[in-house]
């Protein structure tokens, strides 16, 4: 959210609320889903309707990480209902202001300490400064705010799966079985190093991304691909990582349950492994005719 906010044409917005976020002041959340509108982003509802002196927001976001805590909201709508991405602007909310109510936090599968929640906004007013990216710029907007967060999940999976790949070869090089260490079988040893050779790959194809982005040059296919392969490469590697310390690997005390737990929800964050791959088969199809 700061990096989108630090793209806004509203430069007054951003020196009020850039510091904030950083400095660790304000903690902000991204609202762009809704009940019903999830991978078309084009599609949402909300309304952000110009009125006198300001806007007027009126409608509902759902899955919004940091919703039970966040203070600054930066919430995409339709200014024209009909008008799809054409339509779309942002604008920065406060929590404590009239007309905002968010939900208790959901109760998830895992990953509770991203305090996702649900926001409805009913007719709350926020003034002409609080534009973050008026209409017409805000789908642009919201696309480059998801290329951002599909590496961050990236990032996040590969750091929990060399927590998890640490964890076992710490355990199957202390625990003993049959005289020797249980590191010492290949029906340990070899699953782990696959393990380990899909997380370098994972991490080298996060990095490729992030080189792009920091580059300031189109990351979106990339993007796709590492948010895909990381989460998918996690889930997978960290079972195997929880296979190695055998009953043991159930215990919370490892902490593989509740990675294993992560890395499922990390799949459905900021667009599933499909919704990947539609982006990586438009780009195919795209070069291919380009060719």
């Amino acid at each position: 959210m700061t990096l989108a906010l630090s793209r806004s044409p509203n430069e007054r917005l951003g020196r009020e609320v850039l510091p904030e976020l950083l400095s660790g002041r304000s903690w902000g959340a991204f609202l762009l889903t809704e009940p019903g509108v999830g991978s078309d982003a084009a599609a949402i509802t909300c309304a952000i309707q110009k009125v006198e002196n300001g806007y007027r927001i009126a409608g509902a976001k759902s899955w919004v990480t940091n919703g039970v805590n966040a203070d600054v909201l930066l919430t995409f709508g339709q200014s024209n209902p009909g008008a799809g991405a054409k339509g779309m602007l942002a604008v920065v909310a406060r929590r404590n202001q009239p007309g905002v109510k968010a939900s208790d936090a959901l109760n998830l599968f895992g990953s509770h300490a991203m305090g996702t929640s649900d926001v409805a906004f009913d007719d709350c007013l926020v003034g002409d400064e609080a534009v973050a990216f008026p209409a017409g710029g805000g789908f642009q907007a919201a696309m480059g705010g998801l290329n951002v967060a599909r590496l961050g999940v990236a990032a996040l999976c590969n750091g929990a799966l060399q927590g998890g790949l640490e964890c076992a070869v710490r355990y199957a090089t202390a625990r003993q079985a049959f005289g020797k260490p249980i590191y010492a079988f290949q029906g340990v040893q070899m699953p782990l190093a696959n393990v380990a050779t899909s997380l370098e790959a994972s991490r080298s194809l996060t990095f490729q991304a992030i080189a792009l982005l920091d580059a300031g040059q189109d990351c979106t296919v990339l993007a796709a691909h590492a948010k895909k392969y990381a989460t998918q490469t996690a889930f997978q590697g960290l079972s195997v990582c929880m296979q190695a310390l055998g009953a043991n690997g159930l215990k919370d005390e490892f902490g593989l349950g509740r990675q294993l737990a992560a890395a499922r929800v990390a799949e459905f964050m900021d667009g599933t492994g499909e919704i990947q791959n539609i982006v990586i088969g438009r780009a195919l199809a795209k070069n291919l005719a380009g060719a």
